[in-house]
C-alpha cells in the first residue's frame, strides 16, 4: 500500500512539474494606430499609414496599411534577421533598423520606439521626444542632428497615435 501511495505522489509531482514546464508565454506587446513621417526637406518623401506593431526590438513584426486597409509593407525580425515583404517582393536584412530604414526611407530608432510606446523616458542621441500628450496615446519625435552616416535628416518628425490596448 505504501508503494502505491509513494508511486502516486511521484506521479503527481511529475505531472505538476510538467505543467509548470509548459506554462503558456505571456502575449507579446501589441500596438495599432497611425504613423506619419514628415521630412521638411523633401515633402514628397513624407508618409502616413496605419500600423500594427508587435513584440520588441529583438523580435517582432510591423505591418503598414493604406487608408483602405491594404498592406503596404509587412516586416518581421529576430536577432540577426529581418524580412520585408512589399509590392510582391521579399527582401532580407541583417537588422530590423536597416529594414525599417529601407522601408520608410528614413532612419528611425526602432528600439527607442518600443520604449517610447511603453512610456519610457529614455533619450536617444539626435532625437527629441515630446511626451506631453502620452496620456492621449500621442507621441512626437523629432530628429535634431545629422546621422553618423552623414545623411542629414535634421527636422524629420515621427508621429505616432495608437489605440488603447
Amino acid at each position: 500500500m505504501k508503494r502505491r501511495a509513494c508511486a502516486a505522489a511521484i506521479a503527481a509531482a511529475g505531472l505538476l512539474a510538467g505543467c509548470a514546464w509548459f506554462r503558456p508565454q505571456a502575449p507579446a506587446p501589441f500596438w495599432q494606430g497611425r504613423i506619419a513621417i514628415k521630412d521638411p526637406r523633401d515633402s514628397e518623401n513624407n508618409m502616413s499609414a496605419s500600423f500594427e506593431l508587435q513584440g520588441n526590438a529583438s523580435a517582432g513584426s510591423l505591418g503598414l496599411f493604406n487608408m483602405l486597409g491594404l498592406t503596404l509593407a509587412s516586416m518581421r525580425w529576430s536577432e540577426g534577421f529581418a524580412e520585408l515583404q512589399s509590392g510582391g517582393e521579399t527582401h532580407t536584412y541583417k537588422s530590423a533598423d536597416a529594414m525599417v530604414s529601407a522601408s520608410l526611407g528614413h532612419s528611425v530608432p526602432l528600439s527607442a520606439v518600443f520604449g517610447w510606446l511603453n512610456g519610457s523616458n529614455a533619450t536617444v542621441p539626435g532625437w527629441e521626444v515630446d511626451r506631453s500628450r502620452f496620456a492621449e496615446r500621442r507621441l512626437r519625435a523629432r530628429k535634431t542632428a545629422a546621422a553618423e552616416s552623414g545623411t542629414n535628416q535634421e527636422g524629420l518628425e515621427l508621429l505616432l497615435v495608437w489605440d488603447a490596448p
